[in-house]
């Protein structure tokens, strides 16, 4: 699925009017159609309602909103916040329709007194959306502070929490209004993947609102919405009379003593697929290995606690490198001489963890790893590989940068995991959940990705369905385990029931 920018929403909407035969007015109806509906579904009981609209289209959706809720018998308060002079038509013609059905429309204008607003009550954010791109002043900021203390029973945004800006960074992230519930239309915003805007956004829903795909088919986009759609045309259907020769060799390296279970969670991955699988571990590790993974092939380093040496005569498909490694300095030495070899053979790759901590050490090693390799570091490690950023802008584009120059996978492990690719592409992804913030979870995703690649996936589609299959097993595993008791070695259970929801 696209993201789309400001511009190309405002477009979509006006070629949405002009092929349809509809008013911008009516388009507006069925935005806050989809929110009624929505907020009937999930509220079951209303009292009290209280409605903030701006002058702005937000507004109008927002007021549309509010006399749907009024003809269900909902207890309505509308608050208009005359923000700026300007009055969209749109906000226009429903705050007229509002007074045909006789609700009560209460303004709030700048220096007003701030009004007593029932906390026991539902608030809907309606005041800016998305077209915000300036700061507001002291009154209004002081106005926003105002609702964030309140507290209310839930605060529902309509589009995007009242002062994020869509496409440049806000500071002052005091000054919006703090959400439980985001509803927005038809598309995603990138706002809603910042780990800066958490706390404002709170649980977001996509509704609705009748874009026909060819409004979006020809737009050009670089950053998407990962989909189960997308993984399923990905998806390799296996054949009748296949072999495990048909499904590749892959080799994990890494470990050492006290980290072998690093090395076990990415091995046990053998569920994703893959035909067969062999792991270079010191020997330390050996009978861990071989006594809960009986299916892997074990190679051992000579040293007993930790690996001295890397080889690279191991034939296989693919290769996942840094689990649990550690960092002593022969273990970094190895690593690096096991680079300046690996360019000549172009193995496809996956460098996680220590591997990634090793390179952040020497970054002249970067040069020579091959193109087409995949990286998954988590925040913390892309920090030490690249350097700091000032916001989630600057964070995502330190990401493509890195990607382009040295042809490589990014894989950004978080909350929507998001893939940078060569090319300057981001993929943020759809599953996985708070519960998979437990130490391990990122070795299982190496061993998935490894494995993918090994069954012959190329580098941009093992890491789009890695990182999908792999957030849903935990989802799948949270349903029945719930998210504060899940562990690493869960997700592996639920690589079989992944594959079964892609499937459907």
């Amino acid at each position: 699925m696209k993201i789309l920018s400001l511009n190309q929403i405002k477009k979509i909407d006006q070629y949405c009017i002009d092929n349809e035969d509809i008013s911008s007015i009516e388009l507006m109806e069925r935005a806050a159609k989809s929110c009624f509906y929505w907020i009937m579904n999930h509220f079951h009981t209303l009292h009290k309602v209280i409605v903030l609209a701006g002058n702005g289209k937000n507004g109008g959706d927002g007021l549309a909103l509010a006399r749907m809720l009024y003809q269900h018998g909902v207890n309505i308060t509308v608050y208009i916040l005359y923000i700026s002079n300007h009055l969209s038509p749109e906000f226009v013609l429903n705050k007229n329709k509002i007074f045909k059905y006789g609700i009560e429309l209460k303004k709030i204008k700048k220096g007003d007194p701030f009004p007593f607003l029932n906390r026991n009550s539902i608030l809907i954010d309606a005041i800016f959306g998305i077209g915000l791109n300036r700061s507001i002043n002291k009154y209004w900021k002081s106005f926003f502070h105002f609702i964030n203390d309140k507290k209310f029973t839930s605060v529902i945004s309509i589009d995007i929490p009242s002062g994020i800006f869509m496409e440049k960074n806000r500071e002052d992230l005091e000054v919006i209004i703090k959400a439980d519930y985001t509803l927005t239309f038809q598309v995603p915003k990138l706002p809603l993947f910042f780990p800066d805007y958490a706390d404002y956004v709170g649980k977001w829903d996509l509704l609705n609102i009748g874009w026909k795909d060819e409004y979006t088919n020809n737009i050009p986009v670089k950053n998407f919405y990962l989909d189960k759609k997308c993984i399923q045309f990905i998806y390799k259907k296996r054949k009748k009379f296949s072999h495990k020769g048909n499904f590749g060799h892959g080799l994990l390296i890494g470990g050492h003593y006290g980290m072998i279970g690093s090395m076990v969670l990415s091995a046990k991955e053998f569920r994703i697929g893959i035909g067969k699988l062999s792991v270079y571990i010191p020997r330390c590790g050996y009978q861990i290995i071989q006594t809960i993974i009986p299916e892997a092939i074990v190679n051992t380093d000579l040293r007993d606690n930790f690996i001295s040496n890397i080889p690279n005569d191991i034939p296989v498909n693919a290769i996942g490198i840094g689990m649990g490694m550690g960092k002593n300095p022969i273990t970094a030495y190895a690593l690096e001489s096991f680079f300046l070899k690996k360019k000549k053979k172009k193995t496809p790759m996956v460098i996680d963890a220590d591997a990634i901590n090793i390179l952040s050490d020497k970054l002249s090693i970067l040069n020579f790893i091959p193109e087409n390799t995949i990286l998954t570091p988590h925040p913390k490690e892309f920090h030490r590989l690249y350097g700091p950023w000032k916001n989630d802008y600057q964070k995502l584009d330190n990401l493509k940068k890195l990607a382009k120059k040295h042809t490589f996978y990014l894989v950004l492990k978080g909350a929507h995991t998001v893939i940078a690719t060569p090319n300057g592409d981001l993929y943020f992804n759809s599953t996985g959940n708070p519960g998979m913030s437990t130490a391990g979870s990122g070795d299982v995703l190496t061993g998935i990705i490894t494995g993918l690649l090994a069954q012959g996936y190329s580098p941009k589609d093992s890491c789009l369905m890695g990182v999908y299959l792999h957030g849903l097993s935990g989802d799948l595993a949270s349903i029945e385990l719930n998210e504060e008791s899940l562990i690493a070695g869960d997700l592996l259970n639920y690589i079989g029931k992944s594959y079964q929801e892609i499937k459907k």
